[in-house]
């Protein structure tokens, strides 16, 4: 059995899925966060999930993460939220080095574009040379992640490509969805810049062979001007819901027929994730972390980001196809167990037998035959 510590910035539903399996598969699992959960998460809907048997610790100073970090044991792992910009974590992963504790990192895509993302590859690769010889093992979220590390200056062989492993829902429900309807698109998301929705409004208002409607589940500070441009291009086809609890998103989304995410950037894109879960395609840009998923799991597309006609030809793409059939709906969804919890558990407990000294490399689990 391995003691594990997660050190976050709150607790977040994208890691405590994974925290729980590990808990449940023997693992001794210590979760230390700032917060319970910040207020901009909440108002987006999220929830804090049950626990279990997870020890939950808040290091609110750097008294109480010296405290809890007194009592790890020499072997333990300790999974830190990024490497910048983390809050007390930064303070911890200080203390890991001094003590020579077993250091990895989650690290999401970086989105190095225009001035600003020449300054943090900069940053980046001097971040690495001054703590490379201290991190064991960096969890590479996003599929260009492993690369872009390994070009920026980290060795090849403490990266692992990673993903954030959702829980599955308990009722998963399968709808026969009729074809006479309109084809139903879904948006769930925070409304601002980074994720384009404006693109998706121009491609869907060149769309005039097919009867199409878009949800759209979110709020943010785009929203007006989003509203205004939605009922200027696609008047009447557009439906506002308002941000809903997590636990309510599965089934908004196993109502419509493919999600849509034509982000500028994303880490990664979890509502993707809870979209091929509950069975319903994805289109996502190529800009997404989750992109590599998409084009694996058999159903929906990539295309490449802010490019209107490439989004285009995948939104005329899908509803040519129509509304997966029941039978369809199950494959995705099954291929969905790749990306569970309970896959993340056996391929984090692989890589923790690779480092102990197993020679069998391990694979992720959503690029296994």
């Amino acid at each position: 059995m391995n003691t594990i510590y997660f050190w976050q910035r709150m607790i977040t539903p994208h890691m405590t899925a994974l925290a729980l399996a590990l808990s449940q598969n023997g693992h001794n699992i210590v979760y230390v966060t700032e917060t319970s959960l910040s207020a901009d998460r909440a108002e987006l809907g999220w929830e804090i999930p049950d626990m279990g048997k997870i020890s939950v610790y808040y290091a609110k100073n750097h008294q109480d993460a010296k405290s809890i970090l007194f009592t790890a044991p020499s072997n333990s792992i300790h999974i830190c939220q990024g490497i910048r910009n983390n809050g007390i974590v930064a303070f911890v992963q200080k203390l890991l080095r001094k003590n020579k504790l077993r250091q990895w990192v989650i690290m999401e895509t970086i989105n190095d574009n225009g001035f600003y993302g020449l300054i943090k590859v900069a940053l980046y690769r001097f971040l690495f040379l001054l703590y490379r010889k201290d991190i064991e093992i960096i969890l590479a979220i996003g599929w260009k992640t492993p690369s872009w590390l390994v070009k920026h200056g980290f060795d090849a062989k403490k990266v692992f490509p990673f993903t954030y492993f959702l829980s599955r829902s308990n009722e998963l429900i399968f709808n026969n969805k009729e074809i006479s309807k309109p084809f139903r698109f879904i948006f769930v998301g925070s409304l601002n810049p980074r994720k384009n929705l404006n693109l998706l409004f121009l491609a869907l208002s060149q769309i005039k062979d097919y009867s199409f409607e878009l949800v759209i589940v979110g709020d943010g500070p785009c929203k007006k001007n989003w509203q205004e441009y939605a009922d200027k291009l696609i008047p009447g086809r557009t439906y506002w819901k308002g941000v809903l609890k997590m636990s309510d998103v599965s089934k908004i989304l196993s109502d419509a027929n493919c999600l849509v995410l034509p982000s500028i950037h994303d880490g990664w894109g979890a509502v993707v994730s809870e979209s091929i879960i509950v069975g319903t395609p994805a289109i996502c840009s190529d800009a997404c972390g989750v992109a590599e998923v998409v084009k694996l799991s058999g159903f929906g597309g990539v295309f490449k980001s802010t490019n209107v006609s490439d989004l285009l030809y995948q939104l005329k793409s899908v509803i040519k196809a129509g509304p997966l059939d029941k039978k369809d709906q199950i494959k995705l969804s099954l291929w969905s167990n790749k990306i569970t919890a309970d896959a993340g558990a056996k391929y984090l407990t692989n890589i923790i037998n690779f480092t102990n000294g197993s020679k069998n490399q391990p694979t992720p689990p959503w690029i296994e035959k």
